[in-house]
């Protein structure tokens, strides 16, 4: 199962999907430096972190 990125910019809504959170945190700081806001991460849980709660999360791990 996939990571999945929302957030919001201009024109609304979006979602991206990403197979890792290497990838997933990647994704959402570009999406940040974009100027997209309300920028998530969800698991394959189903639980929602901010980028920087998930980044640490995955650091921990590693």
């Amino acid at each position: 199962m996939p990571y999945i990125i929302t957030g919001h910019d201009t024109a609304g809504a979006l979602t991206l999907k990403r197979e890792t959170p290497a990838a997933a945190i990647k994704k959402a700081d570009e999406l940040l430096g974009e100027g997209v806001t309300e920028v998530e991460i969800t698991d394959q849980d189903g639980r929602h972190y901010s980028v920087a709660e998930f980044a640490e999360r995955h650091t921990a791990r590693a």
